[in-house]
């Protein structure tokens, strides 16, 4: 994946997390419910600047946490 990539609708962010993140799981990262991601998804509903701001930032936050995780190894 491309670093600094801007997607215009939630489907395509889900598509480039696909191999990675579900839909779901992009839900739980975000505090959101699963339903209202599916619906942004279809795009049966339309996403508010708030909760891009707050999906811009939860991804953010998980990145940085998945950075600083490791595995020790021998």
């Amino acid at each position: 994946m491309e670093p600094n990539r801007e997607f215009d609708t939630v489907a395509e962010l889900l598509e480039a997390l696909a191999p990675y993140i579900s839909a779901r799981a992009l839900a739980r990262i975000c505090d959101m419910s699963e339903s209202q991601m599916l619906q942004y998804k279809a795009g049966f509903k339309q996403i508010s600047p708030r909760n891009i701001a707050r999906i811009n930032e939860k991804l953010r936050t998980f990145a940085a946490e998945l950075s600083a995780m490791s595995l020790k190894g021998a």
